[in-house]
């Protein structure tokens, strides 16, 4: 088993957990979860079995880790995953505004 990434980051004032973690050889799984207030938001599993038999693998099993686990917060920073926060705290309008005060006194 290969130390893991645990990782705060926030977007648009949400805080996000995410936590990537090898699962050992056992059940040889990458998995990284994504919390929000203290839930999990999502999670992504890939299995590395397929190298089980192969000599040193723990560069590239850690390469495989650091890249899915830097990859779930560039989606979360793209706003990939906003659509799955309550709605209560779910971002419904993203334009600047600018634009929300020209409309609501062009509506009127």
């Amino acid at each position: 088993m290969i130390v893991g990434f645990n990782t705060d980051t926030k977007y648009r004032n949400e805080v996000f957990h995410i936590q990537t973690e090898d699962k050992g050889i056992n059940n040889p799984t990458i998995e990284t979860l994504v919390y929000h207030s203290g839930e999990i938001l999502l999670s992504r599993r890939i299995s590395y079995g397929h190298m089980l038999n192969k000599g040193d693998k723990r560069d590239v099993i850690k390469n495989m880790m650091k890249t899915q686990h830097d990859q779930i917060i560039q989606e979360l920073k793209e706003g990939k995953y906003l659509h799955l926060l309550s709605l209560d705290t779910q971002i419904i309008d993203d334009r600047p505004l600018d634009e929300l005060v020209i409309d609501y006194f062009n509506a009127g």
